[in-house]
């Protein structure tokens, strides 16, 4: 047993478990599987499609069978006979002639719902990947600030290692070394701070995945986006205009809720049909077959019967006509429902796309401050520790170093989720459908 032990201490020890690293796609996927939310609206997706197979049923004839067998407790005369008891069976099969384009309208109306029910499904997996690429993006984004804050920690107390030393040699003031020293514990509380932030929206991450455990996930490098960002940066806005009309016209085809508020106009217009068919006759076609035979009988006597029912209402037609406005004034909104989302969704998508443009000059315009404030902090770092500067002097270069970090890696993630926001607006998926026209 005791060797048993040592052998796998030494498996572990040789093979040490690996911490998993999940990219970008693998979020997406696992999110997709396990988002209660998504897969709520996939049930509701399977139920409306059942229920609009069921209204298909309704065009087809129904039919029953029914049967009937009677004991009587005194004899019952018929005829010059007595009977004690009697069996009898048949069927009846009737026929939706004309209801007023009911039950075809009706079918149409559940094949809408359908098609809405298909609508929200795409919206809902749009809007979960979506919230997977900004919580994925935040995990990034403060580990990286956590990393700055660690190193501007690291930064604070080498300068103050040198500030200790030029104050007990005499050549700094004890208000410069006890300003290193604050800003040094102000920067172990950033620190902190940041790596709090950290852990909070990796546990976020890992909560809406529905994993029970996540230990990294892959990193995004600005060079994957280097094209993107060059493309972007360098066009004004005038020039932009084709991209800007075909990403329009892309979203306004595929939207999922520009096609909802067009179902809606479509829907509408079927129940306002349904309601002036309320006022019209209905027609349905029978035909029933019984057999019955009493116990004086050798045999069944069979009877059958074939009739048209017709019907018309009368009364109450202000009911129905009531109806026929409600209808029509339902329709009417929903026109105005679909011209206001289609302005809704326009607005969107040209500020969703102005928004990217913006956040891509944004990165570049980060990009040089930050390397004009390192080259900055970088020679003052060098004239303080010739004790050539005063240490307020160092710190200033230090917090424009550390904000011009700190900017500059906002920027880009502000990029992605813009882009992110985008493809939403887009109603697409794939980050390749996006590059195609921006190329």
């Amino acid at each position: 047993m005791k060797n048993l032990f040592i052998v796998n201490l030494i498996i572990i020890l040789i093979f040490p478990v690996a911490s998993y690293t999940l990219t970008l796609e693998e979020a997406i996927q696992k999110g997709l599987e396990n988002n209660p939310e998504l897969l709520a609206q996939e049930q509701s997706t399977k139920s409306t499609k059942l229920g609009y197979w069921q209204s298909l049923l309704n065009l087809i004839p129904s039919a029953k069978l029914t049967g009937n067998y009677t004991v009587y407790d005194d004899p019952t005369q018929i005829g010059s006979n007595y009977i004690d008891e009697s069996r009898s069976y048949g069927y009846s099969v009737t026929q939706a002639i004309f209801n007023g384009g009911s039950i075809w309208l009706g079918s149409r109306l559940s094949h809408d719902q359908y098609k809405i029910s298909q609508e929200n499904l795409k919206n809902q997996r749009l809007n979960t990947i979506t919230e997977i690429k900004i919580k994925y993006f935040s995990v990034l984004e403060n580990k990286a600030l956590w990393e700055i804050a660690r190193k501007r920690l690291q930064n604070s107390r080498t300068n103050l290692e040198i500030a200790e030393m030029q104050y007990e040699s005499g050549t700094l003031s004890q208000a410069d070394y006890l300003n290193l020293q604050a800003e040094t514990a102000g920067n172990e509380v950033s620190f902190l701070q940041f790596q709090n932030l950290y852990e909070i929206s990796l546990m976020d991450l890992t909560n809406y995945l529905q994993l029970e455990k996540l230990d990294a996930i892959e990193e995004i490098t600005i060079d994957e986006y280097e094209f993107i960002l060059h493309y972007l940066r360098e066009k004004e806005l005038a020039e932009l205009e084709t991209i800007i009309s075909d990403i329009m016209e892309i979203g306004l085809e595929n939207n999922p809720n520009l096609k909802i508020s067009a179902l809606g106009v479509a829907s509408s217009k079927k129940n306002l049909i349904m309601a002036g068919g309320n006022l019209l006759p209905s027609v349905n076609l029978q035909y029933s077959r019984n057999w019955l035979k009493y116990d004086f009988n050798d045999d069944y006597n069979s009877n059958g019967q074939l009739g048209i029912n017709f019907s018309l209402p009368i009364f109450p037609l202000c009911d129905n006509g009531m109806q026929v406005s409600r209808a029509n004034f339902d329709l009417k909104q929903a026109k105005y429902n679909l011209v206001s989302a289609e302005n809704n969704i326009e607005l969107a998508l040209r500020s969703s796309l102005l928004n990217l443009i913006t956040s891509a000059k944004i990165v570049y315009s980060a990009d040089l401050a930050k390397q004009y404030a390192m080259e900055t902090y970088l020679q003052m770092q060098e004239r303080f520790t010739s004790n050539l500067i005063s240490s307020n002097d160092l710190l200033s270069a230090e917090i424009m170093y550390s904000s011009a970090q700190n900017q500059y890696i906002s920027s880009f993630y502000d990029f992605l989720r813009a882009e992110a926001a985008l493809m939403q607006q887009m109603g697409i998926e794939t980050e390749n459908i996006l590059i195609k026209y921006i190329k």
